[in-house]
């Protein structure tokens, strides 16, 4: 039970509610950030395509173009200070009709953007391997890569350290207003804030109405991906992109800070379903073939599905009008992730407080994979600590040592997936089958608490419920 008032309470885990978060502890208020799952970044925050975009796409003058260029201009800083994997790769927008790409051009420009019109002799001095139907295209050279887990997490465990308060498994159930004060109760915990944030993405109507607050006319898209093997070189050097469409930016190609390549994703309309499906892929296959020659999706390790929520054709970022001191935050689809900085500051306006952060933050450590460092790195740390002499992840060359590093960070999780966002094991060609059981047991130790008791993602996803034949 908490007893404590806090000075913001706020709902939801993703990549804009870690910032909310971090932004509110950074200028020294007491916050604490609410979620229903296991761990931060487990809905569209980890299943999307990792693009800090340039900002050509968004319409002038709306939420979408302001935040994006904004927020893609703090994300090497950002980056930089919580030791997130960011690299700036460019875009290219692929198409034959020039018309389009001028318009795409025109729009940059208003935005602010450095944009450049490309011809086809252009185009292949960049991307050798261009289809044969492409003649013109647009590229964005400030156009980047992140991991938007990794940033997630990220912000919640500096947030953490500076005194912040994460609690995960809560369910929402009630909130009511004393005064100036909202009491919000979740099935375990009673929490009392002064403002409230509804950041919980495709739950925000739940929350909405719990909280008495507007709700909003939601659409749910799904998106597929294929994840292709690391080894599997697609030769593609920037972000690829085809004419966008009035349902989204299409099936596009890119590389990630890991070392794969992403292909897609669909946009289906949906009820925020996760499910791939044989359509979806097969369509992802038919659609990236007419900007790139030769993907051999043999190489495909895995394929997901996220789904992204939108609400009109902008964010919406506002003071609700029938609850005093509440935020609604929603329809935060592309170019979220980029704008996520930026839609911080943005919120921080709205709550009247003053954008001054506080001296002496504590810096997050920087959790460097043992495969990262140099050798000399390794052997003295391999002498001193046993852990790193035992591979756990032989994919993606993780040791225990990794893995522990993971589960002592400021935010605690007990789950495989907890763990694979922060090392990756489980990402390579096998996807956790030679891995999952190491994992599993190092979490068993760790944390102590039975094989049973330990989830694959999300309460219900136990990776055990007892023994059988009265085995042990």
């Amino acid at each position: 039970m908490e007893n404590k008032i806090y000075d913001v309470l706020i709902v939801g885990g993703g990549v804009v509610g870690c910032a909310i978060f971090n932004k509110l502890i950074r200028i020294g208020k007491k916050a604490v950030l609410i979620d229903k799952a296991s761990d931060v970044a487990t809905g569209a925050s980890k299943a999307n395509s990792g693009i800090v975009h340039a900002g050509y796409d968004p319409l002038p003058g709306t939420l979408k173009a302001k935040l994006n260029i904004r927020g893609s201009k703090l994300f090497p800083s950002l980056c930089k200070r919580l030791n997130v994997p960011y690299k700036k790769c460019g875009a290219l927008v692929l198409g034959d009709n020039r018309e389009m790409v001028e318009n795409l051009y025109e729009r940059g420009k208003q935005n602010g953007v450095k944009v450049e019109i490309l011809n086809r002799e252009q185009i292949l001095e960049l991307e050798p391997h261009i289809n044969k139907s492409v003649t013109v295209a647009l590229f964005a050279p400030t156009s980047a890569i992140v991991s938007p887990y990794m940033l997630t997490i990220a912000l919640a465990d500096e947030a953490i350290l500076n005194g912040g308060k994460i609690f995960l498994e809560e369910d929402l159930t009630s909130c009511t207003k004393k005064g100036e004060i909202f009491e919000i109760k979740t099935k375990k915990s009673v929490f009392f804030a002064k403002k409230v944030i509804n950041c919980a993405g495709s739950g925000y109507n739940e929350v909405a109405k719990i909280l008495g607050t507007e709700r909003k006319k939601l659409e749910f898209r799904r998106g597929e991906y294929f994840v292709f093997d690391k080894n599997y070189n697609l030769n593609a050097r920037h972000t690829l992109f085809p004419l966008p469409t009035k349902i989204g930016k299409g099936v596009l190609i890119t590389p990630t800070v890991d070392g794969n390549y992403l292909v897609g994703p669909t946009s289906e309309e949906n009820r925020g379903t996760k499910e791939t499906t044989y359509q979806g892929l097969a369509s992802i296959k038919q659609k990236s073939v007419l900007i790139f020659d030769g993907i051999n999706f043999r190489h495909a390790i895995r394929e997901f599905a996220g789904v992204r929520v939108i609400c009109g054709e902008d964010f919406v970022i506002e003071r609700s009008k029938k609850v005093d001191g509440a935020i609604n935050v929603a329809g935060i689809c592309s170019p979220g992730l980029t704008s996520a900085p930026a839609i911080a500051e943005m919120v921080v306006e709205l709550l009247g407080f003053k954008d001054v952060e506080k001296k002496n933050l504590k810096t997050l450590p920087k959790y460097t994979l043992f495969k990262n460092l140099d050798k000399k790195t390794q052997i003295e740390l391999a002498k001193e600590d046993e852990n790193y002499r035992q591979i756990v992840c032989k994919c993606e060359n993780i040791t225990k040592g990794d893995v522990l590093m993971a589960l002592s960070r400021p935010l605690k999780v007990h789950s495989v997936d907890g763990v694979k966002r922060r090392t990756n094991a489980g990402m390579g060609r096998c996807q956790g089958g030679f891995c999952f059981t190491k994992v599993v047991k190092t979490i068993m130790e760790e944390r102590k608490i039975a094989y049973e008791d330990v989830i694959k993602e999300n309460r219900g996803s136990n990776v055990a419920i007892g023994d059988i034949r009265g085995g042990k």
